[in-house]
């Protein structure tokens, strides 16, 4: 029998819960999945009893379709499956049996037992779960010679009943779940060069937001900052997106031609951070967004103390996200590297952050920080930085 299939089956979970507003959230995913799917031979895309069935006019691509997959937000776990059509089947399920039998010695490699796990999304299917569990069981079992274990097997053959068509399949691939981009609105997200802040990216872009990036560099220009490593983690960031994303790449020189000599030391770290939502939050009303999101964990560093980071940013009129707040380093550098971007991370970098005073103030007050950024005209350094800032579109990296 040939199994080669190309039909992969995409489960979503969160979207499932929605009310009256999930159509939109189901076609959002539909084209997100088409978007990343692009360079694929897609047949169809069809929604199906609770889930997205793809087809593709080529069975060899299944693989690379469904690492690709992986990456939509909204989608939970992926399989590539088999279908048996109603009318195939069998009143005595031998046509079932028959594909279950074949897959199971397609897949079953050095297993040493196996078990059928039956779910019936069409309740009118006239054979309960347990029976074509028992029926199909024995028809596997008599094909791979292997025994039946209901607890911990070593593979197990998945059958999924709908409809019109029944669902064999072997393995379920975990995705990251979540909501599909653009169904949650525009973020203005501060992307640094170190490992938390592209994670913070990715936990909103997972609650269905589109990020705008923006960078600070350190130098006179772009060319001189020498901007790689930036460019490469939004492309793996953009990798999880549908779509390119922007990135804003914006120079810290007029605020260190004011501070310079006017700022002590230990405000300069806390001051200059205040310069950089200011200057988000420019950027995030030119460009819609309706949050800033920072890579900010609590304690982390002495700059992120509860204290300096409520006197940053008082008079920020947007709300500002810090989706890492309770989590310790252990924590984000797991997800980075989940991610893909811990590697890209950790590589050498002239962050404009690490050259800084690394003994900040560990109790600003806002009251403070405002008469400080009068006294250097903070407003003029960043509409000069603005001024002088570069944006660049950033295309996916899927790999």
């Amino acid at each position: 029998m040939d199994l080669a299939t190309p039909l992969i089956a995409a489960h979503y979970a969160e979207i499932a819960l929605k009310g009256r507003n999930r159509p939109m959230f189901l076609r959002r995913l539909i084209q997100n999945v088409r978007a990343a799917l692009t360079d694929e031979p897609v047949a169809a895309v069809d929604h199906v009893e609770s889930r997205l069935l793809i087809r593709l006019a080529d069975p060899d691509r299944a693989p690379a379709a469904t690492a690709k997959l992986r990456k939509v937000f909204g989608i939970q776990w992926l399989s590539p499956v088999v279908p048996v059509p109603r009318e195939e089947i069998g009143d005595d399920l031998a046509g079932l049996c028959r594909v279950a039998a074949a897959v199971a010695r397609q897949n079953c490699g050095e297993a040493r037992n196996f078990k059928i796990d039956t779910r019936r999304s069409d309740r009118t299917f006239p054979v309960i779960s347990p029976e074509i569990n028992r029926i199909v069981g024995t028809a596997v079992q008599q094909a791979i010679g292997l025994p039946a274990r209901m607890a911990r097997p070593d593979f197990t053959v998945h059958i999924l009943v709908l409809k019109q068509n029944t669902l064999v399949f072997t393995g379920k691939i975990t995705a990251h779940g979540g909501l599909p981009v653009g169904t949650g609105g525009k973020v203005a997200v501060l992307l640094s060069g170190g490992i938390d802040s592209p994670v913070a990216a990715w936990l909103l872009m997972k609650r269905g937001c589109t990020p705008r990036f923006v960078h600070f560099f350190a130098g006179r220009s772009v060319a001189e900052a020498d901007t790689g490593k930036i460019e490469a983690l939004a492309a793996i960031l953009a990798g999880y997106s549908p779509y390119p994303l922007e990135l804003h790449l914006v120079p810290v020189y007029p605020y260190e031609e004011q501070a310079i000599g006017r700022i002590e030391d230990s405000y300069d770290m806390v001051l200059f951070r205040r310069f950089m939502f200011k200057c988000a939050e420019h950027l995030a009303g030119q460009a819609g967004c309706l949050a800033l999101v920072a890579g900010d964990s609590l304690g982390q560093v002495a700059s992120q103390t509860l204290a300096n980071l409520a006197a940053i940013c008082p008079d920020v009129a947007l709300p500002v996200f810090r989706p890492l707040i309770g989590m310790d380093k252990y924590q984000i550098t797991d997800l980075a590297q989940e991610i893909g971007t811990y590697e890209l991370s950790i590589a050498p970098y002239r962050d404009c952050c690490s050259i800084r005073s690394p003994r900040p103030v560990l109790n600003a007050q806002a009251k403070d920080l405002l008469e400080l950024s009068q006294e250097i005209d903070l407003p003029t350094a960043v509409t000069e930085a603005l001024a002088a800032a570069e944006k660049i579109t950033v295309g996916p990296s899927r790999s």
